[in-house]
């Protein structure tokens, strides 16, 4: 794996230092963690931010409404509910 120098405050560091410990990691894989969780942190407020849009915008959020409408038929096509059973899924 190749790697690449980030110059960081001492105050980043220690910081870092602290919670690479906490999770027992070292110091790249608890960059590499804390990166990654706030990339999907974005994600979900990005997701969020287009639900709260729909939602007030009367028009998007009556053909949204009607569109989980048409979808929740499906719940009672018959199909068995694995997560009922024993067994890895």
């Amino acid at each position: 794996m190749s790697t690449l120098t980030v110059r960081v405050r001492p105050d980043t560091y220690r910081v870092l230092q602290e919670l690479a410990r906490e999770h027992g990691e070292s110091l790249p894989d608890a960059l590499d963690r804390l990166v990654e969780e706030l990339r999907r942190w974005r994600i979900l407020q990005q997701a969020n931010e287009a639900y709260a849009a729909v939602a007030a915008d009367p028009e998007a959020n009556a053909a949204w409404e009607a569109e989980i409408a048409a979808w929740d038929v499906t719940v009672g096509d018959g199909l068995q509910n694995y997560a009922d059973e024993p067994g890895d899924w």
